[in-house]
């Protein structure tokens, strides 16, 4: 029989492991979070947790929206790549 580890940081470190897996990601892909859920197999509550994470800390954009190649809804397309974040309206004020 199998061991589960009670240890509160192993919990912890896959948090982060994903994390760090949708951070690096969108880091070469624009999707949107229905296709990197499906992509790295990361339970959909838990990357809308991650999007919130990263979009607070300005990590995160949406860049367009479009069709979403798995629910075939319109939806908006995300990215961590900062060569493709759109221009916001602010920085042309001053």
């Amino acid at each position: 029989m199998r061991k589960h580890s009670t240890n509160p940081q192993h919990k912890r470190l896959s948090k982060d492991n994903e994390l760090q897996q949708v951070y690096t990601y969108l880091q070469k892909n624009c999707a949107t979070a229905t296709m990197t859920a499906t992509a790295l197999n990361i339970y959909r509550p838990n990357l809308c947790r991650y999007k919130m994470k990263l979009q607070k800390a300005g990590q995160l954009a949406e860049v367009k929206k479009g069709y979403c190649k798995i629910t075939k809804h319109l939806a908006n397309f995300l990215t961590t790549n900062p060569d493709l974040f759109p221009i916001t309206s602010q920085l042309n004020l001053f």
